[in-house]
């Protein structure tokens, strides 16, 4: 059962934002009416998001860090919302796996979500090798700061909805294959 109710409707900022957000996507996701409870929290979430769509590292790996972010963190509103989504900015299925995995096929995309791994597993006191190795797979600083912004967001909206349980919206995400005995 949901814990923080999420807003069928809201007055004032919180209204206008998710108007902004139903005319821009065409529905409400449920994590987005979680958040209409402080126009503050929705406000600064949108904002963020519509920045970093402007990042170098591009739609298709901010997307795929949000999913490793979202299984470390046991997150299964975020991961099936994601894995719904992840098409749209040219995930595969099998890439959509990896990336809940932290693995990529493409050299340059798993030294990232490695990179990605680490920040979120030591809570970003990575050590000279992890900068390393993201750098010779040829990502810059800004790209760098890029991927720890994405870590971020994605932990952002994890955190949320696991405080809150918000309700599923979107079909749930099958589990990752675990290891088999």
């Amino acid at each position: 059962m949901q814990r923080i109710p999420s807003l069928s409707s809201a007055q004032g900022r919180s209204g206008e934002l998710l108007a902004t957000v139903e005319k821009t996507f065409g529905l409400v996701p449920n994590a987005t009416k979680l958040m209409a409870n402080s126009p503050a929290v929705l406000d600064s979430f949108l904002a963020f998001g519509n920045a970093m769509s402007a990042a170098k590292i591009g739609g298709k790996l901010h997307t795929q860090i949000k999913l490793a972010a979202s299984e470390a963190n046991a997150c299964t509103y975020c991961t099936s919302i994601l894995s719904a989504i992840a098409p749209g900015a040219g995930l595969t299925a099998e890439e959509i796996l990896e990336a809940r995995s932290a693995t990529a096929t493409d050299r340059r995309t798993d030294a990232a979500l490695k990179f990605a791994a680490a920040v979120l597993e030591h809570r970003g006191k990575v050590n000279d090798d992890d900068l390393r190795l993201v750098r010779a797979a040829g990502f810059g600083d800004a790209e760098i700061l890029e991927i720890v912004a994405s870590v971020v967001a994605g932990c952002f909206t994890n955190f949320l909805n696991n405080v809150a349980r918000t309700t599923l919206d979107f079909p749930e995400a099958s589990p990752l294959a675990g290891p088999t005995a």
